[in-house]
């Protein structure tokens, strides 16, 4: 049997041939269109159409940037994708491709890509971090994805980890509205944003001869070449993303934490802060039981994980 994984993002749709054991067979991509809902529609019936030439599909799942009721399963809010809000992508698209069809937060399906066939094979207590411009997270507890009462549970980018009661105008302000977001210290956007911090009292780091604007790559590659102030801004992000993972361990108590996105190329530039700040900041106990690794499935967890979804539900 042949599941289609379409992964939707901000810029761009990545889709997937999913045999039943979660093994990519065949990928493509489109543009993603944000602002018409029938163009956007057309690009996935038009994708899907595509993969049917060649091989019979079983079903089709799909990853949703944005909050999906589990109730409805009407997308209420996407704020990349402002088209969708309020929309049942599932039913739009089966409406017109005639296979059956299911969605997911798109943070959730890579969590459950990893729980099925990737890092978490075996774990029933884990948690996912996707680090790309912001941080998605997807929950496994007890052997299941959990959603909350209404499929919004798992905003855990959105907690809060720097915050003053007497200065409350100050800090990184992020997205949502808040400020001193955990999204805004551990993403790429956050890594930026120390590191235009650090080159305020580091005139001598290459990271001023960096063609602008910034990223979170370039900062990596200066870091990679030996620049302090770029080796610096990781081992920073890994001290935040570890009180963030230990957060997590001493509320659930998990087995694993399983870290993927774009983020992790920098590999133990970042994951060795990580793990030394969350043995620093989680009790010792929990803390033994939980093992901080990288994904196995990144870059294709969405794909592969909402083709098992579709596989599972």
């Amino acid at each position: 049997m042949h599941y289609l994984g379409i992964d939707i993002g901000g810029t761009s749709i990545k889709a997937g041939l999913v045999d039943e054991n979660g093994r990519v067979l065949e990928t493509r991509r489109a543009i993603t269109i944000t602002d018409d809902l029938n163009s956007f529609i057309s690009t996935l019936a038009e994708l899907v159409r595509e993969f049917q030439k060649t091989t019979p599909i079983d079903g089709i799942g799909l990853g949703v940037p944005g909050l999906r009721s589990s109730r409805t399963h009407v997308v209420e809010t996407a704020p990349n994708i402002r088209c969708l809000q309020h929309v049942n992508l599932e039913e739009a698209l089966s409406n017109q491709v005639h296979i059956r069809t299911v969605s997911e937060n798109d943070a959730n399906v890579a969590a459950y890509a990893e729980f099925v066939c990737g890092a978490g094979i075996g774990i029933q207590q884990m948690v996912h971090l996707t680090l790309g411009t912001g941080v998605g997270s997807g929950l496994i507890l007890n052997g299941s994805l959990f959603t909350g009462a209404s499929g919004y549970a798992g905003e855990f980018g959105h907690t809060v980890i720097s915050a003053s009661p007497r200065r409350q105008n100050t800090g990184r302000l992020c997205a949502c509205g808040n400020r001193g977001c955990v999204e805004m210290f551990v993403s790429a956007t956050g890594i930026v944003m120390t590191a235009e911090e650090m080159m305020r009292d580091a005139p001598d780091s290459a990271l001023h001869d960096v063609e602008w604007p910034l990223t979170s790559e370039k900062i990596y590659l200066a870091a990679a070449k030996g620049d302090a102030t770029a080796q610096e801004v990781f081992r920073q992000t890994g001290w935040y993303l570890g009180i963030a993972c230990a957060n997590l361990i001493n509320l659930l108590n998990l087995e694993a934490i399983v870290i993927g996105g774009g983020v992790i190329a920098a590999g133990d530039l970042l994951m060795k802060s990580t793990k030394q700040s969350a043995e620093l900041h989680a009790f010792p106990a929990p803390f033994a039981d939980c093992q901080i690794v990288q994904s196995k499935l990144w870059p294709d967890a969405g794909m592969i994980g909402a083709a098992m979804i579709a596989r599972d539900r």
